[in-house]
Formats: C-alpha cells, structure tokens, sequence
C-alpha cells in the first residue's frame, strides 16, 4: 500500500487508534483498497453481508428502502468512518444502502478474512470489535434522540411526514394526480 495512504488511514480512521502497527498490518492484510466514482451504490439493502468499509476519503449517504418502494436518506457520511461495521459482529443482510456521494476511498474489511482471524484469538480483531462498539452507541443514540424529537409534537410531525409522502407521489412520473 502507498506509505502516504496508510499513514493517513493510521492518522484518521479512530477505529484504528487502539491497534498496534503489526496489528493493524493484520487488518489491512484481510482488506482491499477501493477507489469508487461518486454514484455507485457500494452496499445494497438486503444483500449478505460480506464485509465492514473503512471510509478513508469521500463521503457516502446511508438510505433504507420504505414500503411502497421508495427509498428514503438516513445519514451522510463523511472521512473518515466506517459503515457496514454491523457484519462483523451479527452477520445478517444489510440494513440499508450506501452510495458514495463523491469519489471515494475505502478499504473493504473481508468478514470471513476477519472471523478466521477472531477464530485463532488474534488481539487485532477483538480490538477491532470492541472499537466498533462507540460507533455503533454513537449511532443508536443518535437514533433515540431523532425518536425523542420526533414524539415531542407527533401529530405535527405525523402530518409534515403525510405531507412530504404526498408530494412524492405528486412528482413520481408516470402515477397518476
């Protein structure tokens, strides 16, 4: 790997931090450097989940599939972070999608690289997954205090939601008026 983009991925990505060098040559290892163009959908709703991304450059936006088909924005997400953390520790299909935003650089974490290395006890992936844990806490509260806001006033919010379903379906080609 480039000596300027591995120093920057040491420097940057916070779930790193707590890793020795070697193990963090370990993880870079089982990982593989992506460089993507803005608009590719890099992790599908309902896919099996493959691998955890180390957002080193760029940003992506999180969405998740509503009933009826549409897809609505959770997050954007900017360098460095990771998303797709949740494969590494419950291996269940993907929550939501991610498009990058702009062009990107990521390392994509390979989950059956990383369970081999958990299954011959090495530090590098319990540290990897005890890092994860803030990100994923982070983000849940985030979640509680969206939830929180939301049941401050919900027949306000429940008609601001009604209303912005309305002008979808309004500006949805080809479904009638």
């Amino acid at each position: 790997m480039d000596a300027k983009l591995y120093a920057k991925v040491l420097a940057l990505v916070p779930l790193l931090k707590p890793l020795s060098p070697d193990e963090v040559d370990e993880i870079m290892a089982i990982s593989k450097l992506l460089k993507v163009r803005k608009g590719v959908k890099v992790v599908e709703e309902g896919d099996e989940a493959e691998a955890m991304y180390i957002l080193v450059e760029g940003s992506v936006q999180v969405t998740k599939m509503l009933p009826g088909g549409e897809s609505t924005p959770l997050a954007d997400l900017k360098a460095p972070t990771v998303f797709g953390e949740m494969a590494l520790i419950d291996r269940e299909r993907r929550s939501a999608s991610v498009v990058t935003l702009t062009d990107t650089v990521l390392f994509q974490v390979n989950l059956q690289a990383f369970n081999e290395l958990r299954a011959r006890y090495r530090p590098a992936a319990f540290k990897m997954l005890r890092s994860i844990a803030p990100t994923l806490c982070g983000r849940l509260r985030g979640l509680n205090d969206r939830i929180g806001e939301f049941f401050k006033n919900p027949e306000a919010n429940l008609a601001e939601l009604e209303q912005q379903f309305l002008n979808r379906q309004l500006s949805v080609p080809g479904k009638p008026r």
